[in-house]
Parts: C-alpha cells; sequence; structure tokens
C-alpha cells in the first residue's frame, strides 16, 4: 500500500508540530530556569508552574483515556462470552 501526496503532507505536518512543540517545551523547562527573570525572553513562555501542571494534566487524561478504552474493551469480551455461553 502507497502513501499517496496527502498523507505524507499530513504525517510531515504532524512531524512538524511535534518537533517544535518538544523544542518549545524543552526550551522553557530546560534553559528559561538559568534565564535571569527580567529578559524578554521569558515574556514567550507560560509561568513557571505550569511545566509540571501541563504534562502531569497531559498523563492523566492520557492514561484515563487508555485505562477506560481497555475497561470497555474488556466488558465486551465478557459480554460476547456470556452469550455465547446461553
Amino acid at each position: 500500500m502507497q502513501a499517496n501526496g496527502k498523507d505524507k503532507a499530513v504525517g510531515a505536518a504532524a512531524f512538524s508540530l511535534a518537533v517544535t512543540v518538544f523544542v518549545y517545551y524543552t526550551t522553557w523547562a530546560l534553559i528559561m530556569p538559568f534565564v535571569d527573570e527580567d529578559h524578554t525572553l521569558h515574556n514567550y513562555f507560560p509561568p513557571d508552574e505550569y511545566r509540571i501542571r501541563i504534562p502531569l494534566l497531559i498523563l492523566v487524561v492520557g492514561l484515563t483515556v487508555i485505562f477506560s478504552f481497555l475497561a470497555l474493551v474488556m466488558i465486551k469480551s465478557k459480554s460476547k462470552k456470556t452469550k455465547k455461553a446461553n
């Protein structure tokens, strides 16, 4: 199965977005603590307390989605097994 031009464009856009977010967050989390507080570069980043809150929120939401999906799959498979047994 070959990828068409639209698939490549979507993949390139997703990759570019991922790299941009990674570089932005890495700069914010690892470099900005060593930059003076009054430097204008701080205007491009959110307050410091969000360095932990944002990834923690993403982790909690992601794990909730994963475990909810697993629970639904287990419930559906159990209901199929009980229907076959009857």
